[in-house]
């Protein structure tokens, strides 16, 4: 049985680093009320459910990229994963942005620590993406 790829087991443990960054640094539990009088969460809500989402895709990525069988495969599948990183910087940025208020629990711990997972998860699929190419034998070669 071939081993696992290492760079695709690390990739899936940040993406469930990702889905437990809004657990551990909980985002605001607040409603805003709307003029209409119906209240509705804030935007980091929809921004931590964005992100778990986006981990999740992570930790499946991964555990493709390091169960993957083919080289060609694994370097589509870190392809994948770099956009998922850059989804996951983007999501609390300009996607669905945090909270206006600088002093809040999303802005202080929460955006920064999905910042810095996304540039990991990034950086991983990169590194995946242009690991070297094992040289391939013609079929008559020896």
């Amino acid at each position: 049985m071939k081993k696992l790829n290492k760079w695709g087991v690390a990739t899936a443990i940040v993406g469930l680093l990702i889905i437990l960054t809004p657990v551990v640094f909980p985002v605001c539990q607040g409603l805003l009320e709307l003029v209409n009088g119906k209240q509705v969460p804030m935007r980091c809500f929809w921004t931590a459910r964005a992100e778990m989402i986006i981990g999740g895709l992570v930790v499946i990525s991964g555990l493709l990229v390091a169960f993957a069988r083919s080289e060609d495969a694994r370097r589509r599948l870190n392809n994948q994963v770099v956009f998922l990183g850059l989804a996951t910087i983007l999501t609390p940025l300009y996607i669905i942005p945090t909270c206006m208020h600088p002093d809040m629990a999303c802005n202080i711990a929460t955006k920064p620590a999905l910042i810095i997972l996304g540039v990991v998860v990034t950086g991983l699929g990169l590194y995946g993406s242009f690991l070297p190419r094992p040289e391939i034998m013609p079929s008559g070669a020896k």
